[in-house]
């Protein structure tokens, strides 16, 4: 009886250690919440950067605590190390001393810099709480280690059926590249290989607009677009390039807000004069989209003996980007292969002013160079150059802090009404 009594006891005990041993793991992977940044939101709409830079440890994700005050988030966006952005579009409003719902929670540790918060209807400022979701492995992390899955993608979309060109006569002295085609759609943070040159907001219903491009602006081996508002249907697309000659694609794709479409294989040796969009929005969709152009440069076009170098007075377009209607916005723009590096950059403003906070270079092989600038630039005129002192070292990536610039008399609902800026930087050998 005291045997069987000692082993009912023992088998107990094994039990209870390993349940103890699986709420620890369960702990273990949930993970809990962590303050890693405190900071006042302007409740106007100007926005506020929160660094969070040297909170200890990788995160799963963040939440949002309003501590003072309510307070209606209008965006956001995370920033975290290594350059990837995740931007949360959707508002969130917090009362008093309540929480968000975990913002882009991923199932490994990331490193996270800064967050990025605009809110609106209001007046004053309302303290918040940056709450990181934290496991006990992400807490044990340390910054220049190697992490899984360092700057995560935000939650999937569904992906895009890959395009199928059609086939386009090419001069014998210049066929058209082959490039295998990719499935992939989705790219939160910008390809790096990727350059916005063109774009159009497009309207409701079945349409066609044409894109035009910046004479010389570049020559690219592959295009992609990107679209931003809302979903969009795209039937064809047709790219005419200086010479008048041309390629047709047929797609017949939704290509999700947010999201890219698949590249599209061009002839590398000739310029593009403009691209015929077909398209339609999907019906019951009454929100506006914008449709932006990327593409990969040709070979060589960025380097040191490039072609670029014999346009716009050596000027050549590093990257581009669609800014946020109000409030500040930072954006990593990826440079192409650049041997020799830039000696200057300039910023320029299209379709509306923007007020110019900052720029960071990021070398390879080199320390960040950071220009604190706090200007405004209105639209056909250039901020610069800025003087590089990296010499010979190539850029690998440029963050931009900006935000665009509306008329106060006219009130909010003008900035929200009229065209966003799009911010280009150039550089110069």
């Amino acid at each position: 009886m005291s045997r069987k009594l000692g082993l009912a006891v023992a088998i107990l005990g094994i039990a209870g250690l390993l349940g103890m041993a699986g709420a620890l793991s369960a702990a273990r992977a949930e993970g809990v919440l962590v303050v890693i940044g405190k900071g006042e939101i302007d409740l106007a709409g100007s926005g506020h950067s929160i660094d969070v830079s040297q909170a200890k440890g990788a995160f799963r994700g963040i939440r949002v605590r309003a501590r003072s005050g309510p307070v209606a988030i209008e965006r956001m966006q995370i920033v975290y190390a290594g350059g990837a952005i995740f931007k949360e579009r959707n508002p969130v409003s917090l009362k008093k001393g309540e929480q968000s719902a975990p913002i882009n929670e991923t199932p490994a540790d990331s490193f996270i810099d800064s967050i990025d918060i605009v809110a609106g209807k209001g007046q004053g400022r309302v303290a918040v709480d940056i709450l990181g979701i934290q496991t006990e492995d992400g807490a044990q992390r340390k910054r220049g280690t190697p992490v899984a899955n360092a700057t995560p993608p935000p939650r999937p979309e569904a992906p895009v059926p890959a395009p199928a060109p059609s086939p386009a006569p090419a001069p014998a002295t210049a066929p058209a590249p082959e490039a295998p085609r990719e499935t992939s759609t989705q790219a939160t943070a910008p390809d790096p290989n990727d350059v916005m040159f063109g774009y159009q907001s497009v309207g409701f219903g079945i349409d066609r607009d044409v894109i035009k491009i910046g004479r010389d602006i570049g020559k690219f081996n592959r295009i992609r677009l990107r679209v931003l508002g809302s979903d969009v249907h795209v039937n064809a697309l047709k790219v005419s390039f200086e010479d008048g000659s041309s390629q047709q694609f047929d797609i017949d794709a939704d290509i999700k807000e947010n999201t890219h479409s698949n590249w599209l294989p061009i002839d590398g040796n000739r310029f593009i004069r403009d691209i015929e969009l077909t398209y339609r929005a999907h019906p019951g969709n009454h929100t506006k989209a914008r449709v932006e152009v990327t593409g990969e440069y040709a070979r060589d076009w960025l380097g040191l003996h490039g072609e670029g170098r014999s346009f716009h007075q050596g000027w050549v377009l590093l990257g581009a980007q669609t800014a946020g209607f109000t409030g500040f916005d930072r954006d990593i723009i990826s440079v192409g292969e650049n041997e020799g590096g830039f000696s200057r950059l300039r910023i320029e403003a299209l379709d509306r002013a923007i007020t110019l906070k900052e720029i960071r270079v990021r070398f390879a092989g080199g320390p960040d160079e950071v220009f604190e600038i706090s200007e405004r630039v209105d639209p056909g005129k250039a901020y610069g150059p800025i003087e590089l002192k990296a010499g010979n070292l190539s850029i690998k990536s440029i963050e931009a802090h900006y935000r665009s610039r509306f008329d106060l008399g006219k009130g909010l609902k003008s900035a929200l009404d009229g065209r966003p800026a799009v911010v280009q930087i150039w550089g110069q050998h």
